[in-house]
């Protein structure tokens, strides 16, 4: 029984390191190519605009002190909410975190415990907002200035471009050939740290393009954390609004209390 606390225990703090882990970047980046800024614009809108919201499940690999299978889905509604689900064995949920412009919620199931956040306290160690986060984990452009596409520089190598955001938070995008997102960076160079993601094996649903595949890599100088997904059943624009309620008779905590609860499990 302790082998099995201790196992889920790194699962909900592995997560949870992986969230709060990257850190603001310091970039610059100068435009070097014939691409303009309506072109920018109209690809990131392009993106922006087919997903209005989304639907699917998971299945994903946490590689990092140990090896972590896990399941779950996922639920987008662009611009408003996040909803992701964590499954371990048996389809058991174990964490469900919540996410909206203003604020992000973390439920712990097997501890029975809450916590939330204005998201504006989480930045500093996201190195985004909740519309960075939302584009990195739903394949989509994203902005941290609520979606001005304008403050882009960018480049074009062998074909592909890149887009590098130079406003409050540094974020770099590569659009293969200039058509669909390949890769998203958020990197601090003053400390080291990167979050990475990278998507692949396109397929369309729907109408709509998009990867099934993905790969997150989080790396510092402290820990290193990488999570490969595979995505199934995924709809689209069959959502307006994520049904999500607090469970009744859970304890509320702080975000590094819950951090210090689970790792020592």
């Amino acid at each position: 029984m302790n082998n099995t606390l201790k196992k889920m225990g790194w699962i909900l703090a592995s997560c949870l390191i992986l969230i709060t882990g990257c850190k603001t970047a310091q970039k610059q980046s100068t435009p070097r190519s014939s691409i303009t800024t309506v072109d920018t614009i109209e690809i990131a809108s392009k993106y922006h605009e087919s997903v209005q919201s989304m639907s699917a499940q998971f299945k994903m690999q946490l590689l990092g002190n140990q090896l972590f299978s896990l399941s779950g889905t996922i639920q987008s509604v662009t611009d408003k909410e996040l909803l992701v689900s964590v499954q371990a064995l048996f389809g058991i949920e174990v964490l469900r975190i919540y996410c909206t412009p203003t604020h992000a919620t973390l439920i712990d199931r097997l501890g029975r415990r809450t916590c939330s956040m204005p998201f504006s306290q989480l930045e500093p160690e996201l190195g985004t907002d909740f519309y960075g986060l939302q584009g990195l984990l739903t394949n989509r452009l994203f902005d941290p200035d609520q979606n001005n596409y304008k403050n882009f520089t960018y480049d074009n190598v062998n074909g592909d471009w890149i887009l590098t955001h130079n406003g409050k938070y540094q974020t770099e995008f590569l659009l293969a050939q200039g058509t669909y997102l390949q890769r998203s960076i958020i990197r601090s160079f003053s400390k080291g740290d990167y979050l990475m993601a990278t998507y692949t094996n396109l397929q369309e649903k729907d109408g709509i393009q998009y990867p099934m595949q993905a790969q997150y890599v989080y790396y510092s100088k402290d820990r290193s954390n990488s999570v490969d997904v595979t995505f199934q059943n995924i709809t689209f624009n069959q959502a307006s609004t994520i049904n999500f309620s607090i469970p009744a008779g859970y304890s509320t905590v702080t975000v590094e209390e819950l951090k210090k609860q689970l790792l020592v499990l």
